[in-house]
């Protein structure tokens, strides 16, 4: 009798309903064509498939139909065939696509007034005379979930690690294990993250990362994931300190794309809290892109490789500067599979090409900074060439600017100008100062890290590196620090002869850069030709 007694609660007065899919399927469509139900159980069948999509239709999304539904619900003289329908519309509810990518804005509007209706009968029911059902009771306890932040109640118990609340609910009320519930209760827990101090919500971030890429025990839908991750990488970028977190980028990168590629899409979901595009995190994600991405082609890709950073060091310095970039793969990186690669080129993905009329080894780095386009070369012995970006060659400005994958670009394209630069020191300069002095002019702007790398790069509050406009250091008065110091920074040739009654000497028989002319000259140094610069 006991077992009697459990299956017969089981089947009607649990919270589950056990109906044969393709029935409910064949009471919709009959109800989508006649608008009227057959008898009392096709009238529960079409409540409990009111959210399924087929084939692009959902009942919930025809506003007629869902109307007619619900008035049909309401005119039930009999309470516990009422309660019937309400509970099967309440699964309608549990297991309606909510965050499926091919869920349409009538469905979901649909939905919307499917929750307002059944939070309203709920409190007509709940008056009715008569037992009511276990579920309902649970319900009662729940309605948080017919609210329109249904799952806002469990966030911090779950970040604490505690469920039992939340699987109450979905224990109670048989809400599917793929419904958006479970989705929500994720989103909700997220937002409980982000709303705790920096270094608390850091501590939490590898976990939530890890629930939001799908790598966790909780499967999410891919629209649920790109909600999450932009809402954790909105919060990282208001963290006063900020360092580069290689695992929030990829996730970036992975659930919401390239933000300096997809900028628009990355906009409709990266938002602040007042729902406007949220630039501060769009370009952080951007810098790190973008670094990891030099950093990729000169230790990858480069003959230089991860034992001389020279080329690597000069060009990070320029990412705040670098408006696009392109790398021009040659057959050898385009064969390559190991992991690193394969990372590289999901990276990469959207402004990968392939160099052709070279050597196997050779690859192209193209770096965009405002009107120039700079061209670096993995292979040794070639030169850093500079173009204007109006007069690269009519084919290769075609083929930077298709979006075509994979297009070929001739290396003869990338050689084709006369402004080119040897990586190689002078007895006075680095080619980094070279480089520097020739090419910042061009930019109008140059990096705040001058090329020596003696002085650390200035941040922000935020920890970002910005350029500055085009200036020189103020070394103050002459002494005897201050002249050492700028003898190391530009590596300077010196003689010093004033301990015999001569003159302090810079010997070069060339010219120096501006900055240098100048600084010597506001320290009273003269010029003689053939000879460098001079002072008592």
């Amino acid at each position: 009798m006991a077992r009697t007694l459990a299956e017969v609660r089981r089947r009607h007065d649990g919270p589950e309903l056990l109906v044969d899919r393709r029935t409910i399927s064949m009471a919709v469509a009959a109800f989508r064509k006649s608008g009227a139900p057959e008898g009392f159980r096709g009238l529960k069948y079409v409540c409990h498939g009111a959210s399924g999509y087929d084939q692009g239709w959902c009942l919930l999304s025809d506003s007629l139909l869902r109307q007619r539904l619900k008035s049909l619900v309401e005119a039930e003289a009999d309470p516990r065939r009422r309660m019937k329908c309400f509970q099967s519309l309440l699964y309608s509810y549990w297991a309606f696509p909510f965050n499926a990518a091919t869920t349409d804005a009538a469905g979901r509007e649909g939905w919307s007034e499917l929750r307002t209706w059944l939070k309203r009968q709920r409190v007509v029911l709940d008056r009715t005379a008569g037992r009511k059902p276990e579920w309902f009771a649970i319900l009662s306890r729940h309605t948080n979930l017919l609210e329109s932040s249904p799952c806002e109640r469990y966030g911090e118990a779950l970040l604490r690690g505690d469920a039992s609340d939340l699987q109450e609910a979905m224990a109670g009320l048989a809400i599917p294990s793929g419904s958006w519930v479970s989705e929500e209760a994720v989103f909700a827990q997220m937002k409980s993250a982000v709303d705790r101090l920096d270094e608390v919500f850091k501590g939490f971030l590898p976990n939530l990362l890890s629930i939001a890429t799908g790598k966790a025990e909780v499967v999410i839908q891919r629209t649920l994931q790109a909600r999450c991750v932009a809402l954790l990488v909105s919060r990282y970028s208001k963290c006063r300190d900020r360092p580069e977190n290689m695992e929030l980028r990829e996730a970036a990168i992975s659930a919401i794309g390239n933000p300096w590629l997809r900028r628009s899409a990355w906009d409709a979901v990266v938002v602040d809290a007042q729902g406007a595009p949220d630039g501060e995190a769009r370009e952080m994600i951007n810098s790190w892109l973008k670094r990891q991405l030099i950093t990729d082609f000169f230790e990858l890709l480069s003959a230089d490789g991860a034992g001389v950073t020279r080329r690597l060091d000069y060009w990070l310095r320029f990412e705040p500067l670098i408006d696009d970039m392109w790398f021009a793969l040659g057959a050898n990186a385009r064969a390559r599979r190991t992991p690193s690669f394969e990372e590289f080129r999901a990276r990469a993905k959207g402004r990968l090409l392939a160099l052709d009329h070279t050597t196997a080894d050779n690859d192209a780095f193209i770096m965009r900074i405002g009107e120039y386009v700079a061209v670096e070369f993995s292979a040794m012995g070639n030169a850093m060439y500079i173009f204007r970006w109006g007069e690269l060659p009519e084919q290769l400005l075609a083929k930077l600017n298709s979006g075509i994958a994979r297009t070929d670009v001739a290396i003869k394209d990338l050689k084709s100008g006369n402004v080119r630069h040897i990586h190689r020191d002078r007895a006075w300069m680095t080619w980094e100062q070279k480089f520097d002095r020739e090419i910042c002019p061009l930019f109008g702007k140059r990096p705040v890290q001058p090329p020596s790398g003696r002085r650390q790069a200035q941040r922000t509050d935020h920890g970002q590196t910005q350029a500055q406009p085009l200036t020189s250091r103020n070394w103050g008065a002459f002494s005897a620090s201050q002249w050492q110091a700028f003898v190391e920074t530009y590596r300077l040739a010196v003689s010093d002869r004033r301990i015999a009654g001569g003159a302090l000497w810079v010997i070069t028989s060339a010219a120096l850069p501006q900055e240098v002319e100048a600084q010597l000259r506001a320290w009273g140094f003269r010029h003689k030709d053939l000879k460098g610069w001079w002072r008592d």
